[in-house]
């Protein structure tokens, strides 16, 4: 039994490459969400006031809402 040989496009390759960054992208997003969110809640323990953490609690909030988005759209993308 002969294996056919198949020509793969190029197409393929940057599918994958194009995938690849978005998954390097939501994972930054990410990290930079969750490190926000840590970093207003120390600010808010060290000086004992809500409104010094507010701020890094909104950025991270909204990167990690960003994040799951373009995860969410990344999925519906594959299908």
């Amino acid at each position: 039994m002969k294996k056919k040989a198949t020509m793969r496009s190029s197409g393929d390759n940057s599918r994958k490459g194009n995938s690849l960054l978005w998954g390097l992208l939501i994972l930054v997003l990410k990290v930079f969400g969750i490190a926000f969110l840590v970093q207003g809640f120390i600010l808010q323990l060290a000086t004992g006031i809500l409104y010094y953490g507010l701020l890094h609690y909104t950025i991270g909030a909204i990167l990690g809402i960003l994040a799951w988005h373009l995860h969410k759209r990344k999925c519906m993308a594959c299908k």
